[in-house]
């Protein structure tokens, strides 16, 4: 401490310079911390965002098959029972094994599901 004091010409530089560099590694971690909370503030009420189709029955107008293998034919009825972005989580009524995931783009270019539902209201 000594030999830094004598570099900076004195203990009150020495005092000055520790707490202006505290100062400004202080306001640094501040202002992150900042920007760290509100994305993760962001994130969190993105992801609980309701789904704005949940519980809805949409009819399939076209035969399709989604890269799962699920095969939904022309008159089949399904219902949304939840979302998350893209992944859409589906009921396909009188069907055997319930429930599956499929993508929203799937669901609308086969039935009269909305082309630009994200899990958003």
């Amino acid at each position: 401490m000594t030999t830094l004091a004598k570099k900076l010409g004195g203990p009150a530089a020495l005092l000055l310079a520790t707490l202006g560099s505290g100062y400004v590694l202080g306001r640094g971690l501040e202002a992150g911390g900042k920007k760290a909370f509100k994305a993760a503030v962001a994130a969190f009420k993105k992801r609980n965002t309701p789904c704005a189709t949940k519980g809805q029955l949409f009819s399939v107008v076209t035969d399709g098959e989604d890269n799962r293998g699920l095969k939904l034919s022309a008159g089949d009825e399904y219902r949304v029972l939840e979302c998350d972005g893209d992944a859409i989580l589906i009921e396909v009524l009188n069907g055997p094994d319930n429930p599956h995931f499929v993508s929203g783009e799937f669901l609308a270019t086969i039935s009269d599901f909305p082309a630009t539902d994200t899990g958003e209201v």
